[in-house]
């Protein structure tokens, strides 16, 4: 849930027309040409309505009349096909001050296949010709030289063979209750999975026995196993944002990742294959601490009031906001991040 002001609101609010392009979190926004990166989640929904309902239902029907054959459901390379063909039909038809779009053919690609595999170079060299083409229409329209095109990512992945499942170890040791259908019924401790890291929630908070007894079973379990690299108090994990109501919150060595499953092995090892066409496996993921050593993204910006062959010596994603912000004109209040001052003409 978003709890300040975003960059499109402020630009929609100073008169600015936006687009955003599969981007997160925008369903139900004020953009105005807004396909929103949404899921039918319940089994009474169905893609094309939930999309509609939560985006600009004229600009989606147009794009997807023009473009989607390109489309299978989210494969990709198809999905992100689809999503440049729409973003290059958006500049030039519409024109707008800020787009946003969201390419995810190489977080799938090393999801599947693996940080390094060949399919995930693959899909960087179908991003860098997507740049190229995003160029190339931004000169053909004579709209370039009032551009900036900024590229960046929200996370990177390590790779991964095993799982987690520490949900098994809490059922078999009578934290969780299942029916016979191996539905959960009643629990005094549960892990909810982040990935790279997990969250253990117990019934009731105030009950330190109990928390210790959770504490002292994951740490004798991770004594034999190895799989956990650190386990964070409820006030260490709020001190670093994450939720406060957690009793604790575990981050997985390199080379496991965290499961909600209650069936199974506890630590599961991944077999070949397996990433892409069972679902939750993977062979790369993230969800891992920012502090996690060689574990970074990419920001990089050229064009209108960008300085040339500048090297960011240290920045974080909050500074990307601001940063943007300040590119368009505008200002976003109270946040966490700095305007990277060095990069701006």
């Amino acid at each position: 849930m978003l709890g300040g002001e975003t960059l499109y609101d402020i630009a929609i609010d100073s008169g600015m027309k936006v687009a955003a392009l599969l981007w997160p979190v925008t369903a139900k926004s004020s953009i105005q040409y807004n396909m929103p990166e949404i899921f039918a989640n319940r089994p009474w929904q169905n893609q094309i309505m939930v999309s509609l309902f939560n985006g600009s239902p004229l600009f989606q029907i147009s794009l997807n009349n023009r473009f989607g054959a390109l489309r299978d459901g989210i494969k990709q390379p198809n999905l992100d096909n689809f999503t440049h063909e729409s973003l290059l039909y958006t500049i030039k038809e519409k024109k707008p001050d800020l787009i946003l779009v969201h390419y995810t053919d190489l977080d799938t690609m090393r999801h599947h296949h693996g940080f390094h595999s060949k399919e995930a170079i693959e899909a960087l060299k179908r991003h860098d010709i997507r740049l190229g083409d995003i160029i190339e229409t931004l000169k053909k329209n004579n709209i370039y030289d009032d551009s900036t095109v900024i590229v960046l990512g929200d996370h990177s992945s390590i790779d991964e063979d095993k799982i987690i499942n520490l949900n098994i170890l809490l059922k078999e040791n009578g934290y969780i209750k299942v029916d016979a259908l191996g539905n959960i019924i009643d629990y005094r401790a549960i892990v909810k999975t982040c990935d790279g890291s997990a969250y253990v929630y117990v019934k009731d908070m105030h009950n330190k026995k109990l928390v210790y007894e959770i504490r002292d079973l994951i740490d004798n379990f991770n004594k034999e196993h190895k799989c956990i690299e650190t386990v964070l108090t409820s006030d260490e994990a709020r001190g670093l944002g994450a939720d406060p109501q957690c009793a604790m919150m575990l981050e997985a060595n390199r080379g496991y990742y965290f499961l909600d499953h209650l069936e199974g092995e506890i630590i599961k090892n991944i077999e070949p294959n397996e990433a892409g066409k069972v679902p939750d496996i993977t062979n790369a993921t993230h969800g891992y601490s920012p502090f996690k050593e060689e574990y970074t993204t990419v920001f990089m910006a050229t064009g209108c009031g960008i300085k040339k062959g500048i090297a960011i010596k240290k920045m974080n994603l909050v500074d990307e906001g601001p940063t943007m912000a300040k590119l368009l004109g505008l200002e976003l209040k109270d946040v966490d991040g700095r305007v990277i001052e060095e990069i701006l003409e």
